[in-house]
């Protein structure tokens, strides 16, 4: 994936799951595992076309729309996000509902962006792909 196209808000606001897992920042997405070029799209991989909050009905683009949010599921979801990657989809929907989705894309950046190669880190490994940079580093 290139550094160029990470930095495109409309590509980069695609890749924004329902959950708010930012698909730019997935391990698969990135190349590593089972190709996948984002949830939102038609094509996708099967635990993505199965995902039960993205096929979730009572939310238009974002889950903090329908009035049960946050679910069991997404609580759920964000508990194990938070405890093995660091990253809370409910952190990232507050931000969104705040101030909109390229705030949360330029706080992601700078987040996970490797200050070795430039190009963005996946959420899932504690070094960057591309480099072999690790996070502590």
């Amino acid at each position: 994936m290139d550094t160029e196209e990470y930095s495109n808000s409309s590509n980069r606001i695609s890749l924004l799951a329902p959950c708010k897992m930012d698909c730019a920042l997935c391990q698969a997405y990135q190349g590593i595992g089972i190709e996948c070029k984002g949830c939102r799209i038609e094509i996708s991989r099967k635990s993505c076309l199965n995902c039960i909050i993205k096929a979730c009905l009572k939310k238009d683009a974002y889950c903090f729309e329908c009035n049960s949010y946050p679910c069991f599921r997404l609580k759920r979801l964000n508990e194990r996000y938070k405890r093995r990657y660091g990253m809370s989809m409910l952190e990232n929907l507050s931000i969104i509902k705040e101030k909109g989705p390229d705030a949360l894309i330029r706080i992601q950046e700078e987040k996970h962006r490797c200050p070795v190669c430039g190009r963005m880190k996946t959420v899932h490994k504690t070094f960057c792909i591309h480099c072999l940079k690790s996070k502590k580093d």
